[in-house]
């Protein structure tokens, strides 16, 4: 469900030489209640029901700006005022099907066979024991009864509040020279209540972590028997081998044993975090007119997007948001505000007696604490990265030749090298040791971001006829080339996308007063396979290391070739 209500006042003052006051008041709400397949696979594993009592997201948002804006000789000024108020309101949960304890112990029995095998101690299963009831012995549950029903059910609560002044104002200075000063103050306090549960109980994860609590007589006891009665040479050990080897391989399995939605430290959780931001955020430009036919100017830029919090079910090795996986649930989820600093040095020229116009621009941006969304394979979290630095030339181009009344040609090019910074602090972004494994973003540290190819660039040509007095023809073809990059925030290989090219193109038919047109039209006329966004298979891409076997990738492609008619009518 989607509906809304807008209405803007425009109102021509007596104040200020005749300043404008302009009213825009803004209400809108929208929901929406999916069902979903989260591991996207024919196997039942993971999923929720289309249930408003367990997936539903509404926002309902109120706004309202002011603007007072007018003019004199020499200078064009503005100020106004924006306030918005939103909450939101989402449930969350997880149902757990019957294929999951059998597949996600198989999948441990594989982690944990490699781990041991690397160190001599094979699990060679002499007594033939299924690998889909590791999980059963090692919980202390009987198979099939320690992942079952409804998982988690969570609910958030979040309030939104935001006022902003702002202004903005050029002066002209000289017949060629205008400077512009913007200013704007955004003041933005957030309050979020989260509730967590676990109807089913969680009691595989809670049979694990009673077998590995220190304070248990009989520490690793059901994880010793489950090792033994699969391993000949782990059984032979001395008792001292025995509980080095199980304080080494315990933690990862009961990490695997309690993913988010199967942790019971979550159980009975309720949490409340508020932010309150206060920042400045403004630009200044100094634009020159040498000629007619030929600007140049300088800006520089402070950009601010404020801050919030991980709605989904956030844990760490030990309780803090930044740090490694682990299975110590994070009460503070929140992450800080995003800032950037941009610079830029460019032109704006018409050549050919105006028929002709080259612009072009330098830029360089440097972001502070660049909000990062990522799916680490169970859940999405958004990680603050202190730097983030774009540097590069976009440059366009159109063109209506005398020699061709009716046809225009325009085109576009961009260069921009885009890098995240090489010091990225937390257990994510470290690099596998000898002694660990590595971080699910270890491979961002100095190195490209996704989604930024170096080279992109457009192409089309436009071209308009007259049919008889009161008619046009009209026919457009263009294409949009975009560069290498990856497609997955974690930079995994498996997610690189090779540069590629989409066609577009459209013919129509219509009044020359534009009452009306008739439009045929066809997009990606090649048919080009390309992926918009690479992720994780839930549960099938968890080590972030390349090429791991036990990994699976999945893709959002872009649409296929498609063909259509479009009536347009204006009256």
């Amino acid at each position: 469900m989607d509906k809304g209500l807008s209405a803007e006042i425009n109102w021509d003052t007596p104040w200020f030489g005749g300043a404008t006051l302009t009213s825009i008041t803004a209400s809108r709400q929208w929901e929406a209640i999916n069902g979903l397949d989260y591991d996207f696979s024919t196997a039942d594993l993971l999923y929720r029901n289309a249930d408003k009592d367990e997936s539903f997201t509404g926002f309902d948002t109120f706004s309202q700006e002011f603007r007072l804006t007018g003019s004199s000789e020499r200078i064009d000024w503005m100020v106004g005022a924006f306030y918005s108020d939103e909450e939101l309101t989402r449930n969350e949960t997880y149902r757990i099907g019957p294929h999951y304890e059998p597949y996600v112990s198989t999948l441990v029995y594989q982690l944990v066979g490699q781990s041991l095998g690397a160190a001599g101690v094979p699990l060679n299963n002499p007594n033939n024991i299924s690998p889909a009831a590791f999980l059963a012995q090692v919980g202390g549950r009987p198979f099939g009864t320690g992942f079952v029903g409804l998982g988690s059910l969570d609910r958030y609560k979040q309030d939104a509040k935001s006022l902003a002044l702002f202004t903005n104002n050029t002066w002209h200075a000289t017949d060629a020279l205008d400077l512009t000063l913007g200013l704007r103050y955004t003041r933005e306090k957030k309050e979020l209540t989260s509730s967590y549960s676990n109807p089913n109980g969680s009691l595989a994860c809670t049979g694990t972590l009673t077998d590995q609590n220190a304070a248990n007589p009989n520490r690793f006891a059901l994880l010793r028997a489950a090792l033994a009665s699969r391993s000949s040479v782990f059984a032979s050990l001395p008792a001292a081998n025995q509980n080095a080897i199980l304080a080494s391989v315990g933690p990862t399995i009961a990490g695997y044993m309690c993913l988010p939605w199967a942790n019971a430290l979550h159980n009975g959780r309720n949490t409340f975090q508020e932010m309150d931001d206060k920042e400045w955020s403004g630009t200044v430009k100094a634009a020159y007119r040498w000629n007619e036919n030929v600007m140049t100017y300088a800006s520089y830029a402070r950009g601010y997007k404020g801050g919030g919090f991980n709605l989904d079910r956030v844990q760490s090795a030990d309780g803090l948001s930044a740090s490694g996986q682990g299975i110590r649930p994070v009460n503070d989820t929140s992450f800080g505000g995003e800032f950037v600093n941009s610079f830029e040095l460019g032109t704006k020229t018409t050549w050919a007696d105006g028929t002709l116009l080259l612009n072009a621009t330098l830029f360089h941006q440097e972001y502070e604490d660049f909000q990062l969304n990522s799916f680490l394979g169970t859940s999405f979290v958004v990680r603050s990265i202190p730097k983030v630095t774009s540097s590069g030339l976009d440059a366009e181009i159109l063109w209506q030749p005398r020699a061709v009344q009716g046809l225009m040609l325009q085109g576009g090019l961009m260069y921009a090298k885009t890098e995240f910074g090489k010091d990225i602090p937390g257990g994510d972004f470290v690099e596998r040791t000898p002694l660990s494994t590595s971080g699910a973003l270890y491979k961002l540290p100095g190195a490209t971001m996704p989604f930024a190819p170096e080279w992109s660039g457009s192409l089309s040509a436009t071209y308009e006829w007259d049919v008889g007095a009161d008619h046009i023809g009209r026919f457009n073809i263009g294409g949009k080339y975009m560069g290498d990059y990856n497609t997955g925030s974690d930079l995994d290989v498996e997610k690189h996308q090779s540069s590629y090219t989409v066609f577009n193109a459209r013919v129509g038919f219509g009044r020359s007063d534009g009452r009306w047109m008739l439009e045929l039209w066809g997009t990606n006329l090649t048919d080009e396979d390309y992926v918009q966004v690479g992720f994780d298979g839930p549960l099938q891409g968890l080590f972030p290391d390349p090429n791991n076997p036990l990994n699976t990738f999945n893709a959002f492609l872009g649409a296929p070739r498609m063909y259509g008619m479009t009536l347009r009518v204006r009256y």
